[in-house]
């Protein structure tokens, strides 16, 4: 009895047009209230490496989608390690099968996206670093010595983990 009544001065304490604010947090379907919209949020020079994790050069197309809401962010800086049998996409020879997909990782490139591939995917597809397309002359990527001590380097640099692995049928 005594929580309802300090409720009750407490609202008529307050101005009109806060009492319907509370009274829509009283929602029996959603235990919370209302979400926050913070929808339109933008995050200032975010550092991320994003370690792609590719089974099938399908998942390279959900990278690129990633890749490209993270650099709508202000001043972001992204680095992608692509690691994987996907990483075949990239191959020079292959470059007419995935056409559109490689030019999306160019278009990124181009917006200041590094790119490097895991050098024991590459191997492991049977390709060597020159097999491997550059993307952008300005930004080329990189065969590196593989994904994990790439992302330990990366996280040193102060950029922050992220990894993305596509779930596929």
């Amino acid at each position: 009895m005594k929580t309802r009544v300090c409720i009750l001065l407490l609202a008529l304490s307050m101005p009109a047009s806060v009492i319907p604010a509370i009274a829509a947090d009283e929602d029996g379907f959603a235990p919370g209230g209302t979400a926050i919209n913070q929808y339109s949020k933008q995050f200032h020079n975010l550092k991320i490496v994003m370690d792609l994790k590719t089974e099938r050069p399908s998942s390279i197309k959900f990278g690129a989608v990633v890749a490209s809401r993270i650099m709508d962010q202000p001043n972001a800086q992204l680095v992608v390690i692509i690691e994987g049998p996907g990483v075949s996409v990239f191959a020079k020879k292959n470059y007419l099968d995935h056409q559109g997909d490689v030019d999306s990782w160019v278009a990124l490139a181009n917006r200041g996206v590094k790119v490097e591939y895991c050098g024991n995917s590459v191997h492991g597809a049977g390709l060597e670093p020159e097999d491997m397309i550059g993307l952008s002359h300005k930004n080329p990527a990189v065969v590196n010595p593989g994904a994990y001590p790439t992302l330990g380097h990366y996280e040193s640099l102060g950029f922050n983990p992220i990894v993305i692995t596509p779930m596929e049928n």
